[in-house]
C-alpha cells in the first residue's frame, strides 16, 4: 500500500504542480530568475564589446552634431551680420537726411534773424559794390571832363577793383 499511495500521490501532485496557480507562479518567477541570470551572463561577456560600440556610436553622433551645431551658427552669424549691415546703412541714410534737414533749418533761421537785424544779403551787397564802381567811374569822368586839358595827369579810366571781403 505504501507503493501504492507514493505513485497515486506523485501522478496528483505532478498534475496538481502545473495546475495550481501557486505553481504556475512559482514556476514564472523561476523563468525570470534564469533570465536574469542569463542577462547577467550575457552583459558580463558581451558588455565591454557593446561599450566600445556604444561609445564610438555615441563619439560619431557626438561629431555630426557638433559640425550641424557649427554650420547653424555660421548660417545665423551671416544671417545677422547682413541685417546688422542693411540696418547701418538704412540708419547712415537717415542720418544723412536728418544733417541735411538741420542744416537747411539752420541755414534758414539764419537768414531770417539777419534780415531781422538789417543785414544785407551777398546779391543785395554785389548790387551796392556795382553802383559804388558805377559812380566811382562817373565821378572820375566828371572830374575829368572838369578838369579839362590841364596840365595835371588824368584818373584812371577804370575804378579800383572793391575787396567784398572789406564791404561787409
Amino acid at each position: 500500500m505504501a507503493a501504492r499511495k507514493k505513485g497515486k500521490s506523485k501522478g496528483k501532485g505532478a498534475s496538481a504542480k502545473t495546475n495550481t496557480p501557486m505553481a504556475n507562479a512559482i514556476e514564472t518567477g523561476h523563468h525570470i530568475w534564469l533570465a536574469g541570470l542569463g542577462a547577467l551572463a550575457r552583459a558580463q561577456r558581451e558588455g565591454p564589446k557593446l561599450f566600445e560600440s556604444l561609445v564610438e556610436e555615441g563619439g560619431s553622433l557626438e561629431e555630426r552634431q557638433r559640425t550641424n551645431a557649427q554650420r547653424l551658427v555660421k548660417d545665423a552669424w551671416q544671417d545677422l551680420r547682413e541685417t546688422v549691415d542693411t540696418r547701418a546703412a538704412q540708419v547712415r541714410s537717415k542720418a544723412g537726411e536728418t544733417i541735411d534737414n538741420l542744416e537747411a533749418i539752420f541755414q534758414s533761421r539764419v537768414q531770417k534773424a539777419l534780415q531781422q537785424l538789417g543785414m544785407p544779403t551777398s546779391k543785395e551787397i554785389n548790387a551796392l559794390s556795382r553802383k559804388v564802381t558805377e559812380l566811382n567811374q562817373s565821378v572820375h569822368a566828371l572830374t575829368r571832363s572838369r578838369s579839362g586839358g590841364s596840365t595835371r595827369k588824368a584818373a584812371p579810366k577804370s575804378a579800383p577793383a572793391v575787396d567784398q571781403s572789406a564791404v561787409v
